[in-house]
């Protein structure tokens, strides 16, 4: 594999986690406008942060729609133009079966950054990215993972 593989992938758009928190802000919405709060400040807060993260995420789900390339190198993964040396990977995720999404979770890290998480174009590309890992001993989890805003 002395010439690089590249393929296109895409940010997960999550969808379902906006949804989560849309619920959860119309819920804090509800209650600091009933008025059965103990303090208004802390209610208040709760909801800054939540509606904080809602507009995070939306950005994310207009921003996912722009494709990136995924290089496969001897040594190195690159994602986005961002290097990630195989040494350096502790964990690869796919998370998912009809829509599978990929996180690379590197050393010292317990959840996967964002950066590190995205949808192949192509599905076949998994089986590709899945054999490249194990060539090099890092671990493939079939699972669920979680992931750092």
């Amino acid at each position: 594999m002395n010439n690089p593989i590249v393929r296109t992938a895409r940010a997960p758009a999550e969808k379902r986690q906006l949804i989560g928190i849309s619920i959860n802000v119309m819920l804090w919405i509800y209650i600091l406008t009933n008025g059965n709060f103990q303090n208004i400040y802390i209610t208040s807060v709760i909801l800054a942060l939540f509606a904080a993260v809602e507009i995070i995420l939306i950005y994310r789900a207009f921003t996912a729609r722009r494709s990136f390339d995924i290089i496969l190198n001897q040594d190195s993964l690159i994602i986005n133009n961002r290097t990630i040396a195989a040494d350096h990977i502790n964990t690869v995720f796919v998370k998912g079966y009809f829509a599978p999404v990929i996180g690379i979770r590197p050393k010292g890290n317990v959840l996967v950054p964002y950066k590190n998480c995205f949808r192949f174009e192509d599905e076949r590309y998994i089986k590709e990215l899945t054999q490249w890992a194990e060539q090099r001993q890092i671990k493939v989890a079939h699972k669920n993972f979680s992931r750092w805003l």
